[in-house]
């Protein structure tokens, strides 16, 4: 490359930055719908739920199986269904589309605070910098979960907490910062409470203001969070009278992931296995936790007050979660940017001294970079990916793009950072050629088994007989083969319906088998059977 190019590209550094956002667009989108619903994860009780409020109408109380669904509020469910409704299918693709969506409206969000405060550059590098974070890119950014979108708004929350704060105006800092409470309320339960809570006792008693949090206005935010949620469940109890097991359920899953159910065992190994978890799931970014130990830290934090607000936010926020042995990290992704904040603003701070913290950063991104051509290299070669269509050329293009960048990478000193989350991107697009096909056929044979399970039985009445054993995916996709909902059926039994029927309840002679296929969690045979005169006279004469 001429040093006529290198010279334009050094003039206009705009370039990486139209770049990495251009390649955002296919590598989160280009195979988000090509493979099944993910059965091992909540992605199928996102969808059935979804699902089962189209089929019934009834877009009150969540359903599964026709049996209430208490665990988390319905506006998430809401969303999918705007999407399904927009699409007018209720593809893969659509289901996962929203998360898409929340992904890219959290990095404008993140963009448009941290620029404020740190500048457009560091602003950028944030943003980019969370999207790209390893367990985001390679994992949930594929998914149809409501964890981003859920994280975005609690964010965007502790964004504007900091910003009315600033201003001194703080009955919008209650009224919006609590708004948003009850719009992630009704997505999650009490988890947005608790970030609400911790996050306005920290910052206001840091700013020595702890009075204030016994003011008109502050009771006026908490007013306008049990107007809200008032109005849904003023209307769930208009369905469901005298039902409290929804706030039973709210508050025990809550408490189940504490150590309260886990012993004093599981909560040692959590703590000391906790920040090596986060380090993992947010690879390669996580190297600038370098910055902990960088000698200046803490004065830094004194003396910015937007980094030392997220900071806090981060550091209070982060030990529930630290100290409660069933945490994931999708459960935190909203106390990330906060931390990365701070750890991008000290990572120019030092690269304008050349300090060594900088250098290790460098010369460590360096490394995943070539890293990532060696993997492509063999990707054609292997049993596993060879078989993907064009395997050569994808392997080629990736290979050539990943030396480009890091020779630009090496050239271009002050846009590494940008180059290297370019770099991520590609990683992602190589990721969904080559990753995701061999995923294919482990969950589509059980989407097509499920598909078939409801097609076998046509216009007829399909139950599951009594305590069959069922998975969240089957159901939804059952359930979208017949658009009826599959509900368990424990009394009345007849000869002319079909039964969903987990063989280990009936002996083989008690049922005519139409159809067999299996659950994905361990294999376990399931059949669409239907039942025989002389069972179904001894099962309702048992009743």
């Amino acid at each position: 490359m001429g040093n006529g190019v290198l010279n334009f590209l050094k003039r206009n550094p705009w370039f990486f930055y139209l770049l990495t956002v251009l390649l955002l667009f296919p590598a989160l989108l280009w195979h988000l719908g090509f493979l099944a619903i993910n059965f091992p994860t909540d992605e199928p009780t996102r969808a059935i739920v979804a699902l089962e409020m189209i089929v019934s109408g009834n877009y009150i109380t969540p359903t599964i199986n026709g049996e209430f669904y208490y665990n988390k509020p319905p506006l998430y469910n809401w969303i999918i269904i705007a999407f399904f409704r927009l699409a007018g299918n209720y593809s893969e693709f659509t289901l996962r589309l929203p998360v898409v969506v929340g992904l890219l409206l959290f990095g404008i969000t993140i963009f448009y605070f941290v620029k404020q405060h740190l500048g457009k550059k560091q602003g950028f590098i944030v943003a980019i910098l969370f999207i790209t974070s390893g367990r985001i890119l390679f994992w949930d950014s594929f998914l149809g979960l409501i964890d981003i979108t859920f994280s975005w708004l609690v964010y965007l929350s502790f964004m504007l907490i900091f910003h009315f704060h600033r201003q001194k105006k703080y009955l919008a800092l209650f009224m919006v910062s609590y708004l948003l409470t009850a719009v992630t309320f009704l997505m999650k339960g009490l988890p947005s409470l608790v970030f609400q809570g911790i996050t306005l006792l920290v910052w206001f008693s840091y700013n020595r203001e702890f009075k204030k949090l016994f003011s008109w206005k502050h009771f006026a935010g908490i007013g306008l969070f049990l107007l809200i949620t008032g109005v849904y469940y003023f209307a769930y109890f208009q369905v469901h009278p005298f039902d409290i097991k929804v706030f039973k359920t709210l508050f025990s899953e809550s408490e189940k992931r504490t150590i309260i159910n886990y012993g004093w065992q599981r909560f040692t190994t959590h703590l000391f296995s906790f920040p090596l978890e986060m380090f993992y799931h947010f690879f390669p970014w996580s190297v600038l936790w370098i910055y902990f130990f960088r000698r200046n830290f803490r004065s830094t934090l004194r003396e910015h007050p937007f980094l030392r607000f997220n900071f806090l936010v981060f550091i209070y926020n982060i030990i529930i979660y630290w100290t409660s042995p069933e945490s994931y990290p999708r459960y935190i992704f909203m106390l990330f940017p906060p931390l990365f904040s701070v750890l991008v603003y000290h990572f120019f701070l030092d690269l304008g001294k050349n300090g060594r913290y900088s250098r290790v950063v460098e010369y460590f991104l360096m490394g995943v970079m070539i890293l990532g051509i060696v993997i492509a290299i063999p990707m054609p070669m292997l049993e596993q990916t060879g078989f993907v269509p064009h395997a050569w050329l994808k392997a080629g293009a990736m290979c050539l793009s990943m030396l480009l960048l890091t020779w630009l990478y090496f050239r271009l000193k002050e846009q590494r950072m940008v180059i290297f989350a370019a770099a991520m991107l590609v990683l992602r697009i190589g990721f969904d050629w080559f990753i995701i096909p061999p995923r294919y056929d482990d969950f589509q044979r059980h989407k097509e088994g499920a598909l078939m399970a409801a097609e076998v039985t046509g216009d007829s009445k399909l139950s599951v007989f009594r305590d069959s054993e069922t998975e969240h995916a089957t159901t939804f996709y059952i359930t979208l083969g017949k658009m009826e909902l599959l509900k368990f059926q424990h009394h009345g039994f007849n000869t002319t319906d079909y039964y969903y029927l987990d063989p280990r309840l009936l002996p083989d002679d008690a049922y005519e088998t139409v159809y067999d296929f299996n659950l994905y969690r361990h294999n376990q045979p399931m059949k669409i059977v239907k039942l025989k005169k002389e069972t179904v006279e001894l099962l309702n004469k048992a009743e």
